[in-house]
């Protein structure tokens, strides 16, 4: 999973809605939320027939999900993520853990509570598990099996990381553990130990009987809405427009597996408020990988600072890519086609990539030198790096990853969507209308994105001065989503005193470096 530093804004509870799912084999992951501090983990299992509901809460862009470990089950809430393989969970005996609870409020795993727990590396059949982040945190523990809870469906034997070793970059942030549902070749172990790769979760929910293929749909919703799903060997049709489009998963070319969630993007334009195409490229043949865990979204650094300079976003070097929250209320699109010059578009409103920073502890917003509300931008530059379709575009599409065919289905999201059609994913996705198959392209990993609002904020505005937009972005939406109002020229940021958390959500892992699951920060 690739995932980015964000400030981190507040842990967001979910409360369970009973839904009746169709579908025999289809685990149903559905939730609202709303915004609070420092929540913890919260039990909202509730199994119904075949299926599963269960609970998801967004802590700021980081979408956790209610699971258990062992028997008697313990309770975690983690982050489920596209772009990883595997499941790792916080050591309670861990330095972090036992010296600061406070960092590890959503569950900490206790291997002496559980009488089904087996330590794979301590019985010589795994190496140690090792995750290494781009800040320079690393995480080292062993491999396990034990229960594995979610939705009130349990899968045994589950193969986990245990972090018992925690080596941070500060004395504050919040550890998280993850839920991986990428592909088995994405596992951590998978470039050294190729012959230990082992039954991930989606691979495990198949073979146990809780869905009958290893797929699963993904509806994040709007940046402020509270309800979001995820189904496990499902679709829900009320949950996008038009037909699904099927594109096939581009292998890595270093491994030569399928590792990730690559995609092609053919091309992309920009609309103006005024409905004029301000911005466009075309034939791009681009790979981006579509990632749950990343916050942002990373494209080639000529094609992320144009449209940055379009919009008026601008670097800086205290708070990272910045812009007034006004322009949020634009009503500019970003488009994306996928595959070929005929294949699935999906508009995403300018608001989507807008992002308010986290509320103070002196509720004071974040603002210009002149009082302008300033908000952080959500596309930046990915270098030499993958290019990494994150949260601010996925929350405009809705995606089908099918692992046991190599594929993704995605259609334009519906947002806000309270009727459910849910549909069993068999042998083919249902709903599909065709593949956009495009070229052939490959995308090899050499490195991670840097992080961007993560550095420390400063105590007084002395900042760069905000260049003027040079797209037209036109007036108000009316209909997207609201951001604090503010108007004027603004030519410095003043960011009072707080505390940026950095939330360790690993995806990278320091031993699939080559070929292995592409993860940063968020």
């Amino acid at each position: 999973m690739t995932k980015t530093h964000v400030l981190l804004a507040g842990a967001l509870l979910a409360s369970c809605i009973p839904e009746a799912v169709a579908s025999p084999k289809v685990l149903s992951l559905s939730f609202q939320k709303r915004a609070v501090r420092n929540a913890g983990p919260s039990n909202m299992l509730r199994k119904r027939q075949k299926s599963v509901t269960a609970t998801l809460h967004n802590e700021q862009y980081l979408y956790l999900i209610n699971a258990t470990a062992g028997d008697p089950p313990q309770q975690f809430s983690l982050h489920i993520d596209t772009g990883s393989s595997d499941i790792w969970l916080p050591y309670a005996q861990s330095d972090v853990c036992s010296q600061q609870p406070e960092r590890c409020t959503n569950g900490v795993f206790s291997p002496s509570d559980s009488s089904r727990f087996t330590d794979l590396t301590e019985g010589g059949s795994m190496p140690n598990f090792d995750i290494s982040y781009v800040d320079g945190t690393q995480i080292l523990g062993d491999y396990v099996t034990d229960n594995f809870g979610v939705g009130g469906a349990t899968v045994t034997n589950m193969t986990m990381g245990i972090a018992t070793q925690m080596t941070l970059t500060d004395d504050v942030s919040s550890v998280q553990g993850i839920m991986g549902v990428g592909f088995q070749a994405g596992e951590s172990i998978a470039s050294q130990y190729p012959d230990l790769i082992y039954p991930n979760i989606i691979t495990q929910l198949k073979s146990q009987g809780h869905i009958r293929s290893r797929a699963y749909s993904l509806w994040l919703n709007d940046l402020e809405s509270n309800t979001g799903n995820i189904l496990f060997g499902g679709v829900d049709t009320e949950k996008y427009e038009g037909d699904l489009v099927v594109l096939p998963v581009q292998e890595d070319t270093a491994s030569g597996s399928l590792s990730s969630f690559t995609v092609v993007l053919d091309n992309m334009f920009f609309t103006g408020g005024n409905g004029e195409v301000q911005y466009n490229k075309s034939n791009l043949d681009m790979a981006v990988i579509l990632d749950s865990g990343t916050t942002l979204t990373y494209m080639p650094d000529d094609i992320a600072d144009e449209i940055a300079g379009g919009v008026g976003a601008f670097n800086d070097p205290q708070a990272g890519m910045v812009l007034p929250c006004s322009v949020g209320q634009s009503a500019a699109t970003l488009s994306f086609g996928f595959g070929n010059p005929g294949g699935p578009k999906i508009k995403v409103e300018l608001s989507q990539f807008v992002l308010p920073f986290p509320q103070q502890p002196d509720n004071q917003p974040v603002t210009f030198r002149d009082g302008t509300v300033a908000c952080q931008w959500g596309i930046l530059g990915s270098g030499q790096n993958p290019n990494l379709f994150g949260d601010t575009f996925l929350r405009s599409a809705y995606v089908v990853y099918d692992i046991d065919n190599h594929q993704v289905g995605i259609a334009q999201t519906t947002f806000n969507s309270t009727n459910a059609d849910i549909q069993e994913i068999d042998s083919a996705i249902p709903g599909a209308s065709s593949t956009a198959s495009g070229h052939s392209v490959t995308q090899t990993f050499s490195g991670y994105p840097k992080p961007s609002g993560t550095q420390q904020a400063p105590n007084s505005g002395q900042l760069t001065a905000l260049p003027t937009a040079t797209f037209d972005l036109g007036s108000s939406s009316g209909s997207g989503n609201s951001r604090p109002s503010d108007t004027g020229a603004a030519n410095a940021v003043s960011v009072p005193p707080f505390a940026i958390s950095t939330l360790f959500t690993g995806l990278v892992v320091a031993l699939s470096m080559m070929g292995g699951s592409l993860l940063i920060f968020v």
